[in-house]
């Protein structure tokens, strides 16, 4: 079959993801370190639940003004929060070039920053037919069910998806599933891979 539909992982692929320049500019508005903002995120198990959807924006902003003190508005949160993303200019060319397929993102985040990104980095959002965020469907990669219901999603068996992720666990789920997966290891390898993919 051929190719129908090229799913994008964002942090690591599409963006660089940067979590310490979050977690720096986090801790600075609240007044503690990085080291803390971490593991009140990530020790406590927060940034995993809400990135299945256990929180929405409002909530992710109430929970951190509650256990970090957080000071600021929810827009300015936005912006924090999309600060951990610094797009790859040579990769989201690449995302130009594979229409006329349709793209996703496919990606493990939550709400807050599915909300923030049309805004905040909308050089990134525009550029693609769907955003897939683990949020709204309840899992994580490398789940069978994340994998399912992006196919359903966009209409696509799995002979006719693309998967591209830098996270080897993922890249074997998804070609545990039939879907044609590549990690990503550069943008410089990345557009012969596609190429081959796609039979170009």
């Amino acid at each position: 079959m051929r190719p129908k539909v090229i799913f994008f992982d964002l942090g690591g692929v599409v963006c660089r993801f940067l979590p310490q320049r979050r977690l720096a500019a986090l801790g600075e508005a609240c007044g503690v370190s990085a080291e803390h903002a971490e593991r009140m995120l990530y020790g406590s198990g927060l940034i995993e639940g809400w990135d299945r959807g256990l929180g929405s924006s409002a909530e992710i902003h109430r929970v951190l003004r509650e256990r970090l003190g957080y000071p600021g508005s929810l827009a300015v949160l936005r912006q924090l929060w999309c600060s951990a993303f610094e797009p790859d200019q040579r990769v989201l060319d690449l995302v130009d070039g594979a229409r006329p397929l349709r793209t996703a993102l496919l990606t493990d985040n939550d709400h807050l920053l599915l909300d923030a990104l049309p805004d905040e980095l909308p050089q990134v959002s525009s550029r693609f037919d769907a955003l897939l965020f683990s949020c709204r469907f309840g899992a994580t990669k490398p789940s069978t069910a994340l994998f399912d219901r992006a196919l359903e999603t966009m209409g696509s068996a799995a002979g006719e998806a693309v998967f591209v992720d830098d996270k080897p666990a993922n890249v074997h789920a998804a070609r545990e599933l039939g879907i044609n997966a590549i990690q990503f290891t550069s943008a410089a390898e990345l557009g012969p891979a596609l190429d081959r993919a796609l039979g170009q």
